[in-house]
């Protein structure tokens, strides 16, 4: 489709075609050249005027497509390795929901192919994660994923050498062994810290008071009585000098934040293998990455702890479920609280309701909205005829039980406040531990997506360094 054609243009020439071959030519080309330019909204409504042309899609008709997607992802690499735009990592796996969506990796698998396909299947993590980034997958677009994007990756660095790296050795160990160890995506600092078993040994360590305690009931006391504990733990780490094509070894100190009550329900869950969750471990109070030096730490499916840090000023996460908790807490104890004062049923129900729909967890906090919630609040049992029945303090009494439990919900609250409320949801069994990374997010993303994208990106790089290396043989 030309650039300088309108898409309405468009459809109105195929609609005055009347052979039909050049019909279904005129569609697939469109479809074409959709895809050569990314163009995803345009192939998505051609997609549903194929009626109109009495056609029934063939995805396999659509001329180049292998090619051209190919192209659209390379393309997005070569943003990445020229300047260093890493969210094109996010556009590359846009471009697979794309592909995957509309079934366009399909193709007819020889008998070499499908041997090759039940290999990669006994890898159930990676299965999990292509279901948990796409949705249900075909075997056409697994086998994409495993040979041809490796491949693809690896003969454009091979054509296209990157002018700050001396050798090709040096260029390959980089992207193998330093690139998803320590990155910036979506404004979201990422970087590797240790092995899980390493965490768990630096964590039972501190936690000798906890260990030492055979009497579960005594234990559980000291779980309720001490809630959280803080250690710091000396990491080691690799910096990567383009200059030198070398890496030089540093050091520095993470203070940590730890349930231990979190870490005892999930040991056994974080250590295991083939289990496909990332799992909160702990918060970064000091020596994290990220601008405030704060973060949250996760293991991976992988045996790993990464450190993720974001800027408390640009945090979004306003810990949803912490906040419909309280809200929630509050409209429970209100209601006993007006039933006690003898309040009619129907004002309470319309008072809970009003106060379902203004203290909505996805709100963001707003303080100066307390005066207006209070307000509402004394009409609501000034109508109920409530005031005339008892004094001026005892009604005064009420509205100040009322302003403090809305102070506690819509109070801006800080990071460590968020962390400890999201733990304590785990420690009551509100909240799993594999879920914290999904409330945590920065412009749309979340430290959820980001890891999933990641665990993805490390299968490709794995394979496209295989290639490497059987070459080097």
């Amino acid at each position: 489709m030309p650039s300088n054609q309108s898409f309405e243009n468009y459809i109105s020439r195929i609609s005055n075609l009347k052979d039909r071959t050049q019909i279904e030519k005129e569609f697939y080309n469109g479809l074409s050249e959709s895809l050569k330019h990314g163009k995803f909204k345009i192939f998505k409504k051609l997609i549903d005027k194929s009626i109109n042309f009495d056609i029934f899609v063939d995805i396999k008709k659509i001329p180049n497509r292998f090619k051209l997607i190919s192209l659209l992802l390379l393309s997005c690499t070569e943003r990445i390795s020229e300047g260093y735009q890493t969210s094109a990592l996010g556009d590359i796996i846009d471009v697979l929901r794309f592909c995957n969506k509309f079934n366009l990796l399909e193709k007819e698998l020889n008998e070499d192919e499908k041997k090759i396909l039940e290999s990669v299947k006994e890898d159930k993590l990676f299965l999990s994660n292509l279901n948990d980034l796409f949705g249900k997958v075909s075997d056409s677009f697994i086998l994409y994923i495993y040979k041809v994007m490796p491949q693809d990756l690896y003969d454009y660095f091979i054509n296209n050498p990157l002018t700050y790296f001396p050798n090709r050795d040096g260029l390959m160990y980089y992207i193998k062994n330093i690139f998803f160890n320590q990155y910036t995506i979506y404004g979201l600092s990422i970087r590797y810290l240790s092995p899980i078993k390493r965490f768990i040994d630096d964590f039972n360590k501190n936690c000798l008071f906890y260990r030492d305690q055979i009497d579960k009931e005594k234990r559980d006391i000291l779980l309720k009585e001490n809630k959280f504990i803080e250690f710091s733990v000396v990491y080691k780490y690799n910096v990567f000098y383009y200059d030198a094509d070398e890496e030089h070894e540093h050091s520095e100190i993470k203070r940590h934040l730890v349930s231990p009550k979190n870490i005892f329900k999930n040991t056994d869950k974080i250590l295991a293998e083939n289990n496909y969750n990332f799992y909160n471990l702990s918060m970064i109070l000091m020596g994290g990455v990220g601008p405030q030096g704060l973060g949250f730490i996760y293991s991976t499916p992988k045996g790993e702890v990464i450190e993720i840090c974001t800027d408390v000023n640009q945090n979004k996460a306003i810990i949803i479920k912490f906040k419909e908790f309280l809200r929630n807490q509050f409209i429970e104890k209100l209601e006993k609280e007006l039933q006690n004062h003898h309040i009619k049923t129907n004002t309470i129900k319309k008072l809970v309701d009003y106060l379902v729909e203004t203290l909505s967890k996805e709100e963001k906090i707003n303080y100066q909205k307390k005066k207006s919630i209070i307000s509402h609040i004394k009409n609501f049992l000034v109508e109920d005829g409530y005031h005339r029945n008892f004094n001026k303090i005892d009604f005064q009494d009420l509205i100040d039980k009322f302003s403090n439990a809305i102070s506690a919900i819509l109070r801006p609250i800080k990071m460590i406040d968020q962390y400890k409320a999201r733990m304590n949801l785990i420690a009551d069994g509100k909240l799993k531990a594999e879920d914290i990374a999904k409330l945590t997010s920065l412009k749309g993303k979340s430290h959820y997506d980001v890891l999933r994208e990641r665990f993805f990106f490390q299968y490709i790089i794995d394979w496209f360094y295989d290639i490497y290396s059987s070459e080097k043989l």
